[in-house]
């Protein structure tokens, strides 16, 4: 029997964060502009301030790498499936 594991949309546990401080006002905004909105992941990540900035750390580092985007994606899948994340 097929069960269809996507049909949660919303795969959450925690509520994302309104931004807090400058740092995160900036941040936001950035995303916003550049996204056109802000990824639950990053809303996520601000209700620790050293988890929020470790990540926007983490993704400036990832824009210039020198790296195939499909080796970065890779890389990225396999790490979340060694640590059981679940998207």
């Amino acid at each position: 029997m097929f069960v269809n594991l996507m049909k949660e949309t919303n795969m959450a546990r925690l509520e994302g964060s309104k931004p807090r401080g400058l740092y995160q006002r900036a941040v936001y905004r950035f995303m916003k502009r550049m996204l056109g909105r802000v990824p639950e992941p990053v809303r996520i990540a601000a209700i620790s301030k050293p988890v929020f900035k470790g990540r926007i750390g983490m993704e400036q580092a990832m824009q210039k790498l020198s790296v195939p985007p499909g080796l970065v994606a890779l890389a990225q899948t396999r790490v979340a499936q060694r640590i059981g994340c679940p998207f």
